[in-house]
């Protein structure tokens, strides 16, 4: 695949999304919150992979936790770049940004990445999609949910083990739900990350940044903007 030019390709779309993203619907909610995933890659043979991830969110501007999360999944591999993956999610939210009541989210979810790199492999870029089946609490119908992100990442010239991350996540809930007035189908939010890593080793980064969520919801209830602190431990083995 040419990939002549496609990093500036991606870096402007990223920054497209940037501007769009600043003409939201007026007047929204707003949170000030702190995200800290634990991502273990682990190469379980020539093509299976395993997944694990940790993250626990402190939420009302920094308060409180509102939720933490436990992501298994298993992948196989189709080639150096292609990988399918299934897995499952349990989450624990609390009711409210300042509640200590929590309820239990139940979720499986099927995806496909496509990992590549350009310019000598100093650009790396990715693409993630997955399908959702969340079973909510109250609800007996799962919703599913249809998400897509891009992610590159610039390593920094000369031999630095820093470099420069960017990406973009959209969501889209595929089917109604007569339960909850806000799982409809249509956009459900939108999440656009900037930050930097620093590669320890190469089984073991750490990257941290700013990451915007807006979530829409449906009238009267109005949208929710999530100004995120995100840090990001990532090993790989």
């Amino acid at each position: 695949m040419s990939l002549t030019g496609q990093p500036k390709r991606i870096i402007f779309f990223i920054l497209l999304v940037l501007m769009l993203n600043t003409n939201a619907e007026a007047n929204p909610n707003s949170d000030f919150q702190t995200w800290i995933p634990v991502n273990i890659n682990a190469k379980l043979g020539d093509q299976l992979r395993g997944f694990l991830e940790f993250q626990p969110r402190v939420g009302n501007d920094m308060s409180n936790l509102t939720a933490m999360m436990i992501r298994p999944a298993i992948g196989w591999a189709i080639n150096d770049k292609a990988t399918l993956w299934t897995g499952y999610l349990m989450s624990a939210d609390s009711i409210t940004p300042d509640s200590d009541t929590y309820l239990i989210e139940n979720r499986a979810f099927q995806g496909f990445t496509w990992k590549d790199t350009a310019n000598d492999k100093q650009f790396i870029w990715e693409v993630r999609n997955r399908l959702e089946e969340r079973f909510l609490p109250r609800n007996t119908d799962p919703s599913i949910r249809w998400r897509t992100r891009l992610r590159v990442e610039q390593l920094i010239p000369g031999g630095s083990h820093w470099s420069v991350i960017a990406s973009e996540e959209i969501f889209f809930n595929l089917n109604n739900n007569a339960n909850n007035a806000q799982l409809q189908t249509g956009t459900q939010q939108n999440r656009l990350y900037l930050g930097v890593g620093y590669r320890f080793a190469p089984e073991f980064q750490v990257e941290s940044g700013y990451l915007y969520q807006h979530v829409w919801k449906n009238s009267p209830v109005a949208d929710q903007n999530n100004n995120v602190w995100m840090t990001n431990l990532n090993v790989n083995f």
